[in-house]
Formats: structure tokens, C-alpha cells, sequence
């Protein structure tokens, strides 16, 4: 879900001008090295892929990192073979994890770690220098392999440890973040498999309205200006589905909130004000670069709202004895915190606490 959100992003920036690197824009030592490199022979198994006529249906980054699967090195190579013969003939899906992560770079990362194959660091430092990308990172990654090669066996490399670029923020954002889903998914069905089957349905409905909400929050309530706007967006994302896989992992471990009728009133008075003042400065500052419009705010809050009412309806069946009213303000003081910039850990341990950060809309920062 998250994928067509970079492709906006990004095709805005490609509007804007070129963001990919070729071997020409890099310095003359990396130009240098990158012809020794690319003379590098290709193992046999290269030379046995087809030629790509359509982008291959496996996803190499998904094989090697587990997700949604098991992780499967050999399989992943395999792909990433055809991912590359498919970039070469200009077919790749512009602009996605898949093809930004697959082909020659997976090879690279493949035959660097030496991940269901020999290391291989002229085989890897080959196969980086036929990806691109911002002319700083593909000089760094070049010089980081080399350091590689001549270093600790047990160091690792990924594609992501050398950029400079807000555009790949973004993607390395994206790809880590569908791994902390596959993992996030994991502790739900263990958490489910205690349920009653009126619970899970519950839940289910629960879960897929925070989705929404954290969507509505990432693409509504996050300053989108600048190149790194799209690892902002997923970062705020992350964070919201971190902290209800927390929240959860509390309440099942019996810290429970209390409440009472007439602090829910007072929590969502303060809502109310919070709210207010938000709307008022996204108004006073909406004609600005990349600032949260007011009605990102008004979806988010509309969003939050049938997320809450369905968490009390779920927390009903599943902890009875708390009162709704300290539902209520529990999540009533949680979204105050997304929208004022404290943004604290929901849970049922006393006072909020700064997680540090804030993701407090663009235009009150």
C-alpha cells in the first residue's frame, strides 16, 4: 500500500530533473575503477537467464529478506538475474522497491555477503557499478566494497548503508518497513491465537482501520517537502504501527488503563483545543512548500475516530472489565499526542512520555 504513495512522490521528483547517476557522473577514480570492474566475468549460471521480456514475478528483494516468505538465497539470485536482464531492457516498474532493490543490486548484496553463494567482490563491485543512483552514493558505494573486500570477513553490506540521497530514504524506508511488518504480523497471530473467533473478528476490523488511520496520518499530517519526504511519510507510519503492536503487548500483559467518565471529558476538551489550533495554523500556512493541508488533518481525525470507536468495541469483548470511558481517553490522549508533537507510547504506565522525536505537523514545527 505503500508503493504508490513513492511513486507519486518520486515521479515528482523526476519532474524536476534527473535523480539517477550513470558511471559518467561519477569521479574519475570511480569511472576509473568501474571499467576494471566491469570486465569482471559473469558466472556461467548469468549467461543461462532468458531474455526479459516482462518484469519477472518474483521480487528478489523479498526472497532474500523473508518477506511475506521464507528467506531463499538461491531463489533470490535466480530472480534478481532476470530482474536485471529486465532493467537492462528498460522494462522495470519505475520507481518501486522491487526495482530499485532488485537486479544488479541484489547481485551486488548477494555476492558481497556471500548469501547462498562464494563471496564474490568483483563480482559484487560489477554489479554495483551497473546500478546508478546520486553521484555520491554510487562513488561511496564503491569505495565501501573495496574497504570490504580487504576487511573482516564477517562484515555485511547492504544497498542502503551508503546513501546520501533523500530519494533513496524514501525506498530504504519502504524496504524497511515491509520487513518490520512481516515481523509485527508474527507477534499479531501469536496475540490471536488466544482469541475467542467474535474477538478476532473484532480485532481484524480494529487492525485494519489503524491502518488506515496511520495512513491517513503518514500522507496528511507529515511536512512533505524536501527529497527525503518520503521516508518521513513511512517513519511516521511505522511509528503509530509500533506503538499499537506495544499498546497491545501491555494490555495482554495486564496493564490495563483506568478511566473515568469525567476525564474522557476533560481529555477530549483538550482534543477539541489541540485540534482547533492545529486547523487554524495548516489554514494560516497552507500555501507553503510541502505544509500540511487542513484537510489531511480532517481525514486523519476522521480516520482516528472510526479506529477508536472500533478498539472500544474490540476492547469490550476482550477486557470487559475496563470501563469504555478509560478507552476513551486513553486514545483521546494518544492522539493529542500525535497532533501537539509529544507523541508518547500508548500504553497504561501513568503520564505520557516524549519518545523524543516528534511528528508534529509541518506547519506547527
Amino acid at each position: 500500500m505503500r508503493v504508490p504513495r513513492l511513486v507519486a512522490v518520486f515521479c515528482a521528483f523526476a519532474a524536476a530533473g534527473p535523480l539517477l547517476a550513470q558511471l559518467s557522473d561519477a569521479d574519475a577514480a570511480t569511472q576509473a575503477a568501474c571499467r576494471k570492474y566491469l570486465a569482471t566475468p559473469l558466472p556461467p549460471e548469468g549467461a543461462q537467464i532468458p531474455a526479459a521480456k516482462r518484469w519477472p514475478d518474483c521480487d528478489s528483494y523479498k526472497l532474500y529478506s523473508g518477506i511475506g516468505t521464507k528467506v531463499d538465497y538461491a531463489a533470490a539470485r535466480h530472480c534478481a538475474w532476470s530482474e536485471r536482464l529486465a532493467i537492462q531492457a528498460g522494462i522495470e516498474p519505475t520507481f518501486t522497491v522491487a526495482s530499485v532493490f532488485g537486479g544488479s543490486a541484489m547481485l551486488s548484496v548477494l555476492y558481497a555477503n556471500g548469501d547462498g553463494v562464494k563471496r564474490n567482490f568483483p563480482l559484487a563491485l560489477r554489479f554495483s557499478c551497473e546500478q546508478g543512483w546520486a553521484p555520491a552514493e554510487f562513488e561511496g558505494r564503491i569505495r565501501h566494497l573495496e574497504s570490504l573486500e580487504k576487511g573482516p570477513t564477517a562484515a555485511k553490506f547492504s544497498y542502503c548503508d551508503d546513501i546520501t540521497s533523500g530519494f533513496m530514504e524514501g525506498f530504504c524506508a519502504d524496504y524497511n518497513s515491509e520487513i518490520a511488518d512481516g515481523r509485527r504480523e508474527d507477534q499479531f497471530l501469536a496475540f490471536v491465537s488466544s482469541f475467542t473467533p467474535a474477538q478476532r473478528v473484532a480485532f481484524a476490523t480494529v487492525r485494519k482501520l489503524e491502518e488506515g488511520y496511520a495512513e491517513a496520518h503518514g500522507a496528511g499530517e507529515i511536512d512533505l517537502s524536501g527529497s527525503a519526504r518520503g521516508m518521513f511519510e513511512i517513519d511516521a507510519e511505522e511509528s503509530l504501527r509500533d506503538d499499537f503492536l506495544a499498546a497491545l503487548e501491555a494490555f495482554e500483559a495486564g496493564r490495563l488503563p483506568a478511566g473515568s467518565f469525567e476525564a474522557y471529558g476533560e481529555a477530549d476538551a483538550r482534543l477539541n483545543s489541540v485540534y482547533g489550533t492545529t486547523m487554524s495554523d495548516a489554514e494560516a500556512r497552507k500555501g507553503e512548500y510541502g505544509a500540511i493541508q487542513t484537510d489531511g488533518i480532517r481525514d486523519t481525525e476522521r480516520a482516528w475516530l472510526k479506529y477508536r470507536d472500533a478498539w472500544v468495541r474490540f476492547a469490550k469483548l476482550r477486557y470487559p472489565a475496563v470501563p469504555a470511558d478509560a478507552w476513551l481517553t486513553l486514545l483521546t490522549e494518544d492522539r493529542i499526542s500525535v497532533l501537539d508533537g509529544s507523541f508518547c507510547d500508548m500504553d497504561a504506565d501513568g503520564p505520557c512520555t516524549q519518545k523524543g522525536g516528534t511528528w508534529k505537523p509541518s506547519p506547527l514545527l
